[in-house]
This record gives structure tokens, C-alpha cells and sequence, in this order.
């Protein structure tokens, strides 16, 4: 996961697991797309969007509210991820591998 975005608790209404099924999204691929690397940007409404992948690399845009408890997020929708999220998704991790690498090797030459 990324600074700054911790998810210690995510709160599941009664109504959402059956609303993201409409979209074709169960609770367990929201559960594991949040355990795993993510991006996510400031949404509509003081929420925020996640873009991630479950564990059989399907990507996923997870909607989420904040709740008055630190680090905790109300799950307001989940959907497929669109290709421009997709590729949102793509390019920032790349760009985030090739940061870790440049400084993976100036490690390694001290």
C-alpha cells in the first residue's frame, strides 16, 4: 500500500455487498484489492478512489468514505476499473517500481 492511505478498518453496510454485485464485484475481491498495492486520489464528496487488483489480476475502482474513526473507511461502491484507470493504475506503479530500483542501486554501490 501506499503512504499516507491506510485502511485499518472498512465498514460494509448491509446493502453494499449486494450493490456492488450489480457490478459484477464481491466483498472478497474489495478485501483483497485493499490488502495489496493500490493508488487511490481524492473522489467526489471528500471520498476516495482506489485502483488496485484483486489476486487474479483483475483490476477494480473501489469508492470509499471517510469515517470519524482514524483510518477507518465506509465502502460506498466497487466496480471493474476502466481502461484510463487502468492505465492510471499502471503508469504510477511503474513510475513507483523505477524509483525503487534507482534507489535499490545506489544502495548497492555504498
Amino acid at each position: 500500500m501506499l503512504d499516507k492511505f491506510k485502511i485499518a478498518c472498512l465498514i460494509v453496510e448491509e446493502d453494499r455487498p449486494g450493490h456492488i454485485l450489480k457490478h459484477h464485484v464481491t466483498i472478497e475481491e474489495v478485501s483483497e484489492t485493499i490488502s495489496k498495492d493500490y493508488v487511490y486520489i481524492q473522489a467526489k464528496r471528500g471520498r476516495w478512489q482506489l485502483i488496485g487488483k484483486t489476486e487474479k489480476n483483475r483490476f477494480l475502482t473501489i469508492i470509499l468514505g471517510k469515517r470519524s474513526v482514524k483510518n477507518t473507511y465506509g465502502l460506498v461502491t466497487a466496480r471493474p476499473a476502466s481502461r484510463k484507470e487502468r492505465s492510471f493504475y499502471k503508469e504510477f506503479t511503474f513510475q513507483i517500481a523505477g524509483e525503487e530500483n534507482k534507489n535499490e542501486k545506489k544502495q548497492d554501490k555504498n
